[in-house]
């Protein structure tokens, strides 16, 4: 791996404390931000918790709750309970804390790789491949390469819509399952589900309340991969949507679904 890349992964070489316990060190998204960004500790977490599970076990599922913004310029400790150790499947709770509180509080789990039938449900619509879709102009993080495709069904473009990105990491990634599995955990945040919904006093986006996601098909997260995000409920200052991250073969990489705060526009 090059230095620059080596760089832009460092944040995901976390620092054991204690048994359980680690550091993550701050700051992949530009400096600018106010808030941490939600992929980079959920993508810590995620690598924390790994830590301490069998090295044949590959990451299933995550769930985590927004609790408080977090400072981007501050290290973020990572407290981890294991839960269970079962037969094929090993279960941890994660709280990410700042200055003695809670900011990001995650279960998740992880089951060993095995093999049988598959079923893929495939995308009912086309969308334009990378190479014909818009970089994100400024770029947003120095450690993704983020593309909008054009609306699938002819419609207009709306500028701040992200319901559909093509997300890839720009720095080579070891042939590491788990740590492809950490950047798609850090990629599926970059989306939002409601660009393309019209709806007077509804933004497009807002601060994550929580998240969950589901790995499949781990496919390498320095190449192409699409989130094709829908809403499925905005009410009461809360929106909810759903997503797929497939990859240019159609592999499905991974499902998530987030809910936002989407108070109304001034």
């Amino acid at each position: 791996m090059t230095a620059a890349g080596d760089d832009l992964l460092a944040f995901l070489s976390l620092e054991t404390i204690d048994r359980n316990i680690f550091r993550g060190r701050p700051g992949i998204w530009p400096a600018d931000r106010s808030t941490l960004y939600g992929g980079e500790v959920a993508a810590q977490a995620l690598r924390a918790a790994a830590h301490t599970v069998a090295p044949d076990r590959l990451p299933h599922s995550l769930h985590g709750y927004f609790l408080r913004r977090g400072d981007p310029a501050a290290p973020v400790i990572f407290m981890v309970d294991r839960d269970r150790d079962g037969r094929s499947f090993s279960a941890r709770r994660v709280a990410a804390m700042q200055r003695g509180e809670v900011i990001w509080e995650m279960a998740c789990s992880f089951h060993e790789v095995v093999d049988g039938p598959q079923f893929i449900q495939r995308r009912s619509e086309v969308i334009e491949p990378p190479d014909r879709s818009a970089p994100v102009d400024p770029p947003w993080c120095p450690l993704l390469d983020i593309r909008i495709p054009p609306p699938p069904d002819g419609r207009a473009p709306r500028p701040r819509s992200v319901d559909r990105v093509w997300t890839r990491v720009v720095a080579p990634v070891p042939d590491d399952l788990m740590l492809h599995a950490c950047l798609h955990a850090f990629a599926s945040d970059v989306s939002a589900g409601f660009g393309d919904l019209d709806l007077a006093g509804v933004p497009h986006g807002g601060p994550s309340i929580d998240h969950a996601l589901w790995f499949h098909d781990l496919s390498r997260a320095d190449d192409w991969v699409l989130y094709d995000c829908v809403p499925a409920k905005v009410g009461g200052n809360r929106g909810l949507y759903t997503g797929t991250a497939h990859d240019l073969a159609g592999n499905l990489v991974a499902m998530l679904a987030q809910e936002m705060l989407l108070r109304p526009v001034p």
